[in-house]
């Protein structure tokens, strides 16, 4: 289940497509999902629905709503709507929506995982802990209780929850005890009867009722789980992952532009970028609600995808490059921590070249920094210089675990880059003399004076 409040519709569509795939390849066409199942993540946008329901989807499952709206909806039998997840795309967008009882767990008293403290369902009556009737009267009332929340005489009833499905074997004997002794009460006038299903089967239970649905057309946002608990910190949580995902998923995105455009045909090396990203999208990943030691592995898988890109990246400019630049481009290689002025690679260089992708389908027109030790004559891809400045940045030597970065500038200088295309900039360093800056004058204005108030 991927996380909808702090995603980008772009991943989402990545990550659903990468196991689409995945399921394709396994199980053939009938694989492919129906059903979403939207259990665990904090709070719905209805784009998430919007694109569910494109992908073909017939309807959605959701566990975690809003207290308040959970007992509105329980008290008036609207558990269940047709959600209008978009304003211009119609009918197209509609998507069957239902809101589960106890979002993803068991009736109470009815968890038999090895981690649960519920007695399992014991059926031998000469045992002097023989408790079938005990067991099937809970099943019973918990099943009429939340009946009373939905429209019709269709009820679903998630068994196993978080970390409390381990032992199959388990679950599954007490649940063929549990069908066969509530089905046997209905001969006492019970009106429950129970049995193995899917979401599937229920929403097409549900659609042969035949009955008109309440309808919702906002998002589920924010997600309160008691009066003032709003589940909002994870918009901003982790910041630092927030932006490395985002920056991942750009890498994505022109490694796979640049491998189709090149040809080079390497697309499983592009794969352990596009499978990071897929976890990423985890609603206990991206959003920033996981452990330490997780979010270290979540980056962890992004760095080596994105090492792996950068070879498909460079086997793209090998062969998209033109042969008789001047000076010839040579070895290329993407710098990662320009975030912290840092390009080792190049800070020390004489000469280098910087090559510059437009991922876009529109030119642009940008500045660009490069970390430098010194100042350097910039050239544009006809060989004419262009203006550039070298602002300073730090004097101190950054230490950084296996290398150290010396670069205290910044060199700045602005790129118009082609639409869907590249551009490479040439760089020289100056001579001594090209070093000398002219002497600038400060004046100053005496009749204006900015300072801090004094108390």
């Amino acid at each position: 289940m991927n996380d909808e409040a702090t995603t980008h519709y772009n991943s989402i569509i990545d990550q659903h497509s990468l196991g689409a795939e995945f399921l394709r390849d396994q199980f053939g066409e009938c694989g492919r999902p129906k059903i979403g199942w939207q259990v665990d993540p904090f709070g719905h946008s209805r784009e998430q629905g919007s694109l569910l329901a494109q992908m073909g989807f017939d309807g959605l499952f959701q566990g975690r709503v809003d207290y308040q709206d959970w007992q509105t909806r329980n008290r008036t039998k609207t558990m269940e709507m047709v959600w209008k997840t978009s304003t211009n795309l119609g009918n197209q967008s509609w998507l069957f929506t239902a809101i589960l009882r106890d979002e993803y767990s068991p009736p109470d008293g009815l968890c038999f995982d090895d981690s649960c403290a519920d007695p399992p369902i014991m059926d031998d009556p000469r045992l002097h802990d023989y408790n079938v009737p005990e067991r099937v009267q809970a099943f019973i009332q918990a099943s009429q209780k939340q009946a009373a929340g939905y429209a019709t005489n269709h009820i679903i009833s998630p068994m196993g929850a978080d970390f409390h499905y381990e032992n199959a074997n388990e679950w599954f004997k007490n649940l063929d005890k549990l069908t066969k002794y509530v089905n046997l009460e209905q001969a006492n006038g019970s009106n429950v009867n129970t049995f193995y299903s899917t979401p599937s089967c229920y929403l097409y239970g549900l659609n042969k009722a035949g009955r008109t649905w309440t309808t919702k057309t906002d998002d589920f946002f924010p997600y309160a789980d008691r009066p003032h608990g709003f589940w909002t910190g994870y918009f901003t949580s982790r910041p630092a992952l927030k932006r490395y995902e985002r920056h991942s998923n750009n890498i994505l995105q022109i490694t796979r532009q640049l491998n189709a455009f090149s040809n080079s045909q390497l697309r499983n090396s592009i794969f352990v970028l596009s499978e990071a990203m897929g976890v990423v999208q985890h609603h206990d990943a991206v959003s920033g609600t996981e452990k330490q030691e997780v979010a270290f592995d979540y980056a962890q898988r992004l760095s080596v995808g994105i090492d792996n890109a950068i070879r498909v990246i460079n086997k793209a400019f090998d062969k998209l490059l033109p042969k008789d630049t001047q000076p010839a481009p040579g070895p290329q290689f993407l710098c990662q921590v320009t975030n912290i002025s840092e390009c080792l690679p190049v800070q020390d260089q004489t000469r280098f070249t910087l090559t510059l992708w437009n991922p876009t389908v529109h030119p642009v027109l940008q500045y660009y920094r490069v970390p430098v030790t010194k100042s350097y004559t910039v050239r544009d891809p006809t060989g004419q210089p262009i203006l550039a400045e070298l602002i300073p940045v730090s004097n101190a030597t950054k230490k950084i675990p296996g290398r150290t970065s010396t670069a205290g500038n910044q060199l700045i200088f602005r790129a118009n880059l082609p639409a869907l295309g590249f551009n490479t900039y040439f760089f020289e360093a100056k001579t001594t003399e090209e070093n000398q800056e002219p002497k600038v004058k400060i004046t100053q204005n005496a009749e204006c004076i900015l300072e801090n108030q004094v108390r």
